[in-house]
Formats: C-alpha cells, structure tokens, sequence
C-alpha cells in the first residue's frame, strides 16, 4: 500500500475507549490538546469580535449562528419595482429570481423584527461565504387553524381532527403552547414564526428575538422528563399547530417546476439569447443544432434530477402507526391510542412494543429495557441495549444520555420488562430536530465548497466575460466609424459575446454530469447537487474518520499479559487454557453481550474478548422480550470441556452471575460490572477501558513499574490495548445497598488485574 503523502498532514484522533496510546507521549499529547482548546477558543474569539453592533442574531454563539433582518412592505417601492420590470420585459424580475434577497430590497422597506413582515436571513461560513434565505414570517392562531385546516394530514381519518375541535370548543379560549425552558410549555394566543433550513425560529415577546423552536431536550432535568403524563387530544392538536408534523420529507418539484428552473439558469437563459441572435443573423443551421443539444441535455438533466429526487424521497420518508397514552382527567387513567407517527410531538408518551418498531422521533426511555439497532446513525450493526433515564436533578443531555435515547430512524428489536409492565418513552424531537432529521438537513444544506478548482472556474467564466466586453466595445466603436448602421452593429456586436463564451459548453458539462450520475447511480448513490459532480473530480485524497473504514474488518485477540506480584507476567496466547482466575473471570463478564435470538450478539471487541475464553453465556430460560432486571439476569460459566476431571459441583463454583452493570461512557472511557461467583459471601466489581483511565483508578501499589514502558510497545505496534481491573465489595453489603451504590463508588480503589491485547 502507497505511503500517505506528507503534504496531507493526515492526523487520526484515537478512540476513547480503546485507544491507542503511547506511554511517554500522553502529557505531550494533554499539552496539545490544550494547546488546541485555546486555538480554538481564540477562534470563538474573533468570530465574537466580528459581531456587528445593531444586528440581530439567531443562534447566538453556535456554529450556525446567522444574521437575520426584518422588512415590511412598501407599496411605493412595489409599484415602481413592477413598472421597472414590465418596461425591460420581464429581465430585471429574471436577475430577482436568481437573487431573491433583490427582490426584498427592492419592494420592501428595512424595518425591527417586531413589525416585520419577512425576514433576510445571511449565514456566514468563515469569512468567505454569504449565503441568504428570504423567508417570509407567519402568525399561527388556534382560531385560524380551526378555520384553515391547518394540519393538511394527508391519508390521515379527520376523526382525530374532529375529536381535537370539539375538545377545543368545550375547554373555553384554548392557546398556543411553545417550550420554553425546565420542561414548562407557555401558553400564548399568537405564534410568530418562520421557517428557515427545515428549522422553525419563533419569536420571543419578552426578549424581542426570534430563537430556534425546541422539544424537551433542553434546558429539562431528568426528573421532568420522568414526570411526563402523555397530552389529551387537543393539547396535542394544539402542540402540532405549533411544531407541525412529525415528518421529514425531501421535497419533490413536479417536471414543470423543474423544468422552469433549468431553463432559467443563466448558463441556458445565455443559450436562447444567442439563439435568438442567429436566427436573426441567418445562422440557421447552427442555431438548431445548439438547441437541439440544449434541448436533450435539459430533458436529461431533469429527468435524472426527478429520478433522484423521488430515490432519496422514497428512502428518507417513512410512515406508521404508533401506541401513545392519552393524559385523562384527575379521576380518570390515561387513555391508550393508536396514532399515525405524523402526529407525534414533544411531551407524547409512546409505548414501545415488544416485537419492536422503527423510530420515528427521538424519544428518552422511561421504563423497561431496549435492544437497538443504530446502523442508520453510527453504522454499527451491532445491537445497544438502552437502559431507563435515571431520575435526578441533572439536565438532560443527549450526548451524555445516549444509552437512555432512542434515536429517530434506529429499529427497536426487542424490549424487556417487568411481567406485564410496559415499556414507554417520552418524545422529546420531532421531525427535522430528530438525529435522522439533522441528518438529513445535512445533505439538503450543504455548506459551500471551496475548492481551488471551483475558484478558478469562476475566474475562468470572468476573464472570458472581460475578453467579451473588451470586444463588444471594440467592434461598436470601429463599425460605427465606418457608418455602418445600427442594426448590423448589434448583430455583430453580441455574435462576438456568443463566439467568446461557448455555447456548447453548458451542454458539455451537462451530458458529462449525466453520464457521471448514471455511473453514481448503479452504485446506490444519489446526487442531489449535480454541479459538485466537477469538483469532485479535483478531489485526489478521501479520509473518514469511522474506526472500521480505514482499517481492517474484524478484531483478532493478540493475547493476554496478566500481572502478579506487581509484576507484568508472560504474555498468554491462548486465554481458553488458563486456569480459573480473576483476569479470566473479569474477561467473561465485563462485557454488555446478550443473547438476541439464540445468537450472542454485541460489540465486536466484547464478543471476541469472550469468545476467545471458551466459556458460555446463559440467560433465564424466559422469552427475549422479559429479560429485564433479574437478579441474576445473566450468567457465565465455563464448558464442560474446557475443565477436564472436574466434579458438578467445581464447575458450579465457577459460575458467575453479571448482577448489575453500568454501560461503557465515551466521557469516562471505561465500562464496568458487579458480578457474583456461586457461593461467594460478596459481590465483586470488574472494570475495563482504556489503560490509562484503569491505572488512574487503581491503587497505585497494584501497578507494575513497568506499566507506560509496556503499553508503549504494545501500542506502538499498532495493538488495541484494554485495562482490567478489579474490587472486592464488603461482605456485609446487601443487595438492596448494592442497588443503590452509584458508580463513582464502585469505580475507586481498583486492583490492576491486566491487560488484554487485541490485533
């Protein structure tokens, strides 16, 4: 394999969980980080100092911080607008559609957010890109959306619409409820709000700003979140009045609209002026032939743009039903009811069922266990089992509580639960806010490239324009020397723009898109943006940052370096001829596999860990989906045959039950579980990661000397490394007490058990 080439300066972030590591260069490498954080801080810095005073802003402070201005109409300046484009024949209304911010300022007087009409949304990208969004303001009442039918829920039985009114009608003067902050939701009588990137920004009569409209993931402690009781049908009516449907749909123009779009491009509306302009100089041959080449390349262009378009429609736009609880009165229990998933919002409390279903919101789980595939989000296929949300004080993050989230487009597989318990989630994002959804603005949105290539097409276009005018005014001054008339001027005049500026080449690069998205296509790509197709072209070096696409498929165990006497050991090949012993027993248990239709199925590193020790994993012989919290719900013990002259009751007292388990933190690098030997007086604690992370924890006795010289060899040979470790719970802890015991007080005072290399 060719060596990168040094001018990339390729570096690749090491994983935090079994990261590869290099003993001596840590602290050099903290430096760095911090060195990093502080560029990055004066970054924030002198975007800060870039701010203009007496300008609004939305998402202050974010990475997709923008600009927004306010205008109201001016009959005046409409008037004279229109009058301007019927006098050049409807030119200037065609330089409006390719700049609709010009359009703004031309009919429209600046003005304060608070009386404004539409809005001139800038978003800047690092100084050297502008991009604008007009987009026009809306003022929602319960009483229009009454009248208005405002849902517009197509392939939707109205009787839920009709139940929602008559509702409405007998609560009094219902209002408007938009999120605010701690999970309190404002009751209001008007919504301002504008739609701008698939995103809705409301207006703030208190602060007089328009902020990013949000769900419960924000500003919600945990508590609150556990407090939901599901939404009656109107408040729910009135919830979506406000947050619109729970869809996320690409939008698809019909052929017409794409076909006027194409046609209006600049590089097209240049093709019909010079045909118009040989047909009248007698180039008539010439001039069908160019639009006959027009002509197939826009039919192609459209038709490859509809066919993709409906492609990434038809894979992004997903529909179902789903089971929510419907808030009763105070003497009443809530209600069970089966809705579309259009109609979901923030604060529904949905029941997962126990055969699964496919996310169509972001959700936090409540009660019951979740088996999760996420191959939609992270790519992995290897199933997540998500826990409750603890109740507490703290905020709700999505990030730290991404084991307790069920994200929108992940597929439940299974639940797990208490008896007949149900399992039940609060939604917290709808439509775009979702994971799936901001994934998908991704792609609508791209940020502007800046390619050299691009660049440079740009001042190729611009010299040949130069070039172009140089030799208009050149001709327009010699013939009219010469007296030659009027008409034979103009004539010849613009044929000199159309000889300087190719008219075939829009059709050129046309067919040379269409062919390249034929080539995408039989691959199952699609290309919503056909002009990036060229750039792509000067792309000469591709890296991504997923562990698994540069590097080899699948974990092989390199070995096993057990310590003892404070000393690093031999390194052990062959884990499954090991005696009985804590390094081993940690191996076997410290892991989150389960078992998912007769099949062991997990994290690839966990899976091979256990697999290479011989031993099996059992569960409770009850069905999948009531595997939930048991006393023992898991237990690993070794095979008959790995332990050769051994009694029933020696391989009874190898058995280990997994009791509890506090799931693997990207933040705290490291995974761990209570477990208990058949037999034992008490519980012990078993806990793996990252081997710095373990050598902070345990007691430093415990550590060999020798420990950073050796993860450095290993590391440097490109070995993933994990540490183990271990703990003794007392004896007279109860297993109520242990219940209880938060993670900060299991993970302290570790014994260094190891280390466990894989290849």
């Amino acid at each position: 394999m060719p060596s990168t080439p040094s001018h990339l300066k390729l570096g690749f972030q090491r994983n935090t969980y079994n990261r590869v590591s290099f003993g001596k260069q840590i602290q050099e490498q903290e430096h760095s980080c911090i060195g990093a954080d502080r560029e990055s801080s004066e970054g924030c810095k002198s975007n800060h100092e870039s701010i203009q005073q007496n300008v609004d802003y939305i998402n202050f402070g974010l990475e997709d911080q923008m600009e927004v201005y306010g205008y109201k109409r001016h009959m005046g300046l409409t008037v004279i607008s229109w009058l301007f484009i019927l006098l050049s024949l409807g030119m200037i209304r065609l330089v409006f559609h390719w700049w609709p911010r010009l359009m703004l300022i031309a009919t429209h007087k600046r003005c304060s957010l608070i009386d404004a009409e539409k809005v001139l949304v800038v978003e800047r990208y690092q100084g050297k890109h502008k991009c604008y969004y007009v987009k026009t303001i809306k003022n929602i009442t319960v009483q229009n959306m009454c009248r208005n039918n405002y849902d517009e829920e197509v392939g939707i039985r109205n009787n839920w619409k009709e139940q929602a009114l008559i509702e409405l009608k007998s609560s009094g003067t219902p209002k408007l409820s938009v999120h605010t902050s701690s999970g309190i939701f404002k009751e209001v009588d008007v919504v301002r709000l504008f739609d701008c990137k698939k995103l809705r920004y409301v207006w703030d009569n208190d602060k007089a700003e328009f902020y990013k409209l949000c769900g419960l993931d924000k500003n919600v402690t945990t508590s609150t979140l556990h407090k939901q009781i599901g939404l009656s049908l109107a408040h729910q009516y009135l919830r979506r009045c406000v947050y619109g449907q729970n869809e996320i749909v690409v939008p698809l123009r019909g052929v017409l609209a794409l076909l006027f779009l194409e046609v209006l491009n600049p590089f097209y509306v240049f093709q019909i002026f010079s045909f118009i302009l040989w047909f009248a100089d007698d180039y008539i041959y010439y001039a069908l032939a160019i639009f006959l080449m027009s002509a197939i390349s826009i039919t192609m262009t459209v038709v490859q743009t509809r066919n993709n378009q409906i492609n990434l429609h038809n894979t992004v736009h997903k529909s179902d039903v789903v089971t929510v609880l419907r808030a009763g009165t105070s003497t009443s229990e809530p209600v069970v009811s089966l809705i579309p998933t259009e109609q979901l919002v923030p604060g529904d409390l949905m029941l997962i069922p126990s055969h699964g279903c496919n996310m169509h919101c972001d959700a936090v789980l409540l009660a019951g266990n979740c088996i999760v595939n996420e191959s939609m989000l992270t790519g992995e296929s290897v199933p997540v089992t998500k826990t409750p949300l603890p109740n507490s004080s703290l905020l709700y993050d999505d990030k730290e509580y991404a084991r307790h989230t069920l994200f929108c487009g992940t597929k439940v597989i299974q639940t797990r639960y208490y008896g007949m318990e149900r399992v039940y989630a609060v939604v917290i994002r709808t439509g775009f806010s979702t994971a799936k959804g901001n994934l998908v603005r991704s792609i609508l949105y791209p940020p502007p490239v800046d390619f050299k290539f691009e660049r440079d097409s740009y001042k190729f276009v611009q010299l040949l324009a130069a070039i172009a005018s140089i030799g208009f005014i050149y001709t327009v001054i010699t013939k009219y020397l010469r007296g030659i008339s009027a008409t034979d001027i103009a004539l010849e005049a613009l044929d000199l723009i159309t000889i300087v500026v190719p008219p075939a080449l829009p059709a050129a690069m046309t067919v040379g898109r269409m062919y390249a998205q034929k080539r995408l296509q039989k691959s199952n790509i699609y290309c919503i943006s056909p002009r990036t197709i060229n750039v792509s072209g000067s792309i000469n070096c591709v890296c991504f940052d997923k562990t698994g696409t540069l590097t080899e498929d699948g974990l092989d165990l390199w070995g096993v370096v057990p310590t003892k006497d404070n000393q690093f050991h031999i390194p052990v090949k062959h884990p499954e001829l090991m005696e009985p012993c804590l390094l081993l027993t940690a191996m076997v248990s410290c892991h989150s596999l389960t078992i998912i239709d007769e099949k062991l199925s997990g994290d690839p590193l966990d899976l091979k860990m256990f697999e290479s020790t011989g031993w099996i994993l059992e569960e409770p012989e009850v069905s999948d989906d009531t595997k939930f919290d048991l006393i023992s719900p898991t237990v690993v013990k070794p095979a008959n045959s790995k332990i050769r002259n051994s009694t029933e009751e020696v391989l009874n007292s190898l058995e280990v039950g997994i009791i509890r388990q506090f799931p693997f933190s990207s933040s705290l690098q490291r995974m761990s579980v209570i477990t208990r030997r058949l037999g034992a007086a008490h519980f012990t604690v078993f806990c793996k990661g990252s081997p710095e992370m373990i050598q902070r924890l345990c007691r430093s006795e415990t550590i060999p000397c020798d420990f950073v010289t050796r993860l450095e060899e290993y590391t440097q040979e490109g070995y993933r490394v994990l540490g183990i470790a271990y703990r003794d719970l007392p004896c007279r802890l109860s297993y109520p007490k242990m219940q209880r015991l938060s993670r900060e007080d299991v993970e302290i005072d570790l014994c260094f058990l190891g280390l466990v290399v894989l290849e």
